[in-house]
């Protein structure tokens, strides 16, 4: 089945001692199967991947599976530096409940194209479910090329990519060569239309997390060919995912949750929280956007 629609890439709940932080996982999980998602991303970036060990992305999928009660498609990050590890994760998460994972390329020796294909080939030939590629070149600093990503399409257990680039080009290429069940996900909020724009069938973003109704106004608009609203709602949309992203990154994610009622937290060291003159930045930057009318989900 190809993937489309909104998936949001969630952050993970620590207590202030650095240990997962179990009953705010399982409120935030509630409280998403009421919104708008299709899925969850499970320690993606935002789920602070590198600083999550194996046993404790089982713990949140596991979890999140008992929680969602079929409500929301959940994908995990399987990322790991050595093909084994990731293979090891890959069968690990599919038995916690994962129905697709989420696969960033090598990157701390930075392999040719070949041996990034290699890679993903391998991990896919041996994990019982669908892998979703994952480029990331701002925090990676390595690009998968239009073509390997094409190679990678034609791979019957490879059925997607979250794209962070912001290469449209590139993105517009994927979206018409792939092949027809890969699906292309726009890979922030800041550019979602102008990704749907150019042939993605959705996205994760960081936005989504704390505006699903925002962002799937957004996909339905554009698909209904009411570009007027998709526009105007985009445009809302951009400061708020500027804020959550780029800005301030996953400290100032964690602070927009806190200040909506949801459960945010602090991060995992060694990220630092955000100061208080720039909580009251980011709440501003929310209330000023007029987008809460839509998220009568949060209650």
């Amino acid at each position: 089945m190809k993937l489309t629609g909104i998936f949001a890439p969630v952050p993970t709940p620590f207590k202030s001692d650095g240990s997962l932080d179990i009953e705010a996982w399982r409120i935030n999980l509630r409280i998403w199967k009421e919104s708008a998602l299709d899925g969850i991303v499970i320690c993606g970036s935002n789920g602070e991947m590198p600083f999550v060990t194996l046993d404790e992305r089982i713990i949140l999928t596991e979890i999140a599976a008992e929680e969602s009660q079929g409500k929301l498609q959940l994908m995990s990050g399987a990322h790991f530096p050595s093909t084994r590890e990731t293979i090891d994760c890959a069968k690990a998460l599919a038995s916690a409940g994962a129905g697709s994972l989420l696969l960033l390329p090598p990157h701390y020796f930075k392999g040719n194209q070949t041996a990034i294909l290699n890679y993903f080939n391998e991990v896919a030939d041996n994990s019982p479910v669908p892998i979703f590629l994952y480029n990331m070149p701002a925090n990676t600093g390595v690009d998968i090329e239009t073509e390997t990503m094409i190679a990678a399409s034609r791979h019957p257990n490879i059925k997607g990519i979250k794209d962070t680039s912001g290469n449209m080009t590139k993105l517009g290429y994927l979206a018409s060569a792939a092949h027809e069940d890969f699906s292309v996900f726009g890979g922030t909020g800041n550019w979602f239309l102008a990704a749907l724009a150019m042939g993605a069938c959705g996205g994760t973003m960081a936005a989504s997390i704390l505006y699903p109704n925002t962002c799937r106004k957004i996909y339905t608009s554009f698909n209904e060919n009411n570009m007027k609203e998709a526009m105007e709602l985009q445009s809302r949309l951009l400061p708020v995912s500027d804020a959550l992203t780029r800005r301030f990154g996953v400290p100032g994610l964690k602070a927009a949750l806190d200040s909506k009622g949801m459960r945010g937290g602090p991060c995992r060291s060694p990220l630092l929280p955000v100061s208080e003159e720039v909580k009251k930045e980011i709440m501003s930057i929310l209330d000023d956007s007029g987008l809460d009318k839509y998220e009568t989900w949060r209650g």
